[in-house]
């Protein structure tokens, strides 16, 4: 059981808004007026959103065919203890890889958060949208070997950009890879990581508790979540 009152809760959390940044080739974030409360008498927003908009969670179904979907999945994995491990000194579209994570302690069961730092370029910007650092295959095949519950990222995906648009080159081809390594193993996969410096505060690795819930969509890959951490 986690106890809360009286400890700092920091929100982990992106908030949603119309036109925000997102995964380059998808449709952006619809929030519009749907009623007014001048008009209607009361206020309603619409949201046309995809299941990996902001800070979303992958499920196994994500990128396995016969994958667990969300709504299957066991609430224990989205609670827990864990650790957010410092890796700002990883450069633009640089991997994490194997020798990067065994400096830290990570435990079987943990909820891992990877932080570069690339949650403060959030916006419409080369850096964001595509040079992010990556968790590499012998990282992934790392935190599955250490049987974690979950990793977490502040980048727009746990792996490189890999697609091609007007702008930009893949950076690697390894994305769907390290999805599959961590995914065979039901480890859920958080993407869009908010607030991980202000868990971390300049040290090394801290450990906290985390709470994050997404959406409780039937036969999901995935889903926004409002996700916290608890020191």
């Amino acid at each position: 059981m986690i106890e809360i009152k009286g400890n700092k809760i920091i929100d982990l959390t992106h908030t949603l808004y119309h036109d925000m940044p997102g995964w380059p080739t998808h449709p952006i974030l619809s929030v519009s007026q749907l009623k007014q409360i001048n008009i209607d008498g009361y206020n309603v927003k619409q949201l046309i959103i995809n299941t990996h908009h902001g800070t979303h969670i992958d499920a196994p179904a994500h990128m396995l065919e016969n994958g667990l979907t969300l709504d299957k999945v066991d609430l224990n994995k989205f609670v827990g203890s864990g650790v957010v491990l410092n890796l700002s000194y990883k450069k633009e579209g640089e991997a994490i890889e194997k020798d990067d994570l065994s400096a830290f302690s990570i435990n079987a069961d943990d909820i891992v958060m990877l932080y570069t730092g690339w949650s403060n370029y959030r916006g419409f910007n080369q850096k964001y949208l595509y040079e992010w650092p990556y968790l590499g295959v012998s990282g992934a095949k790392y935190l599955a070997d250490k049987n974690i519950k979950l990793v977490g990222i502040d980048g727009l995906s746990i792996g490189a950009w890999g697609g091609k648009t007007a702008v930009a080159n893949p950076i690697a081809d390894t994305a769907k890879e390290v999805h599959e390594v961590l995914l065979s193993k039901n480890i859920l996969i958080l993407e869009e990581v908010a607030n991980l410096d202000k868990v971390l505060e300049n040290k090394k690795e801290v450990r906290a508790n985390f709470i994050i819930l997404p959406l409780n969509i039937k036969d999901s890959d995935g889903s926004p979540v409002r996700a916290i951490a608890i020191l």
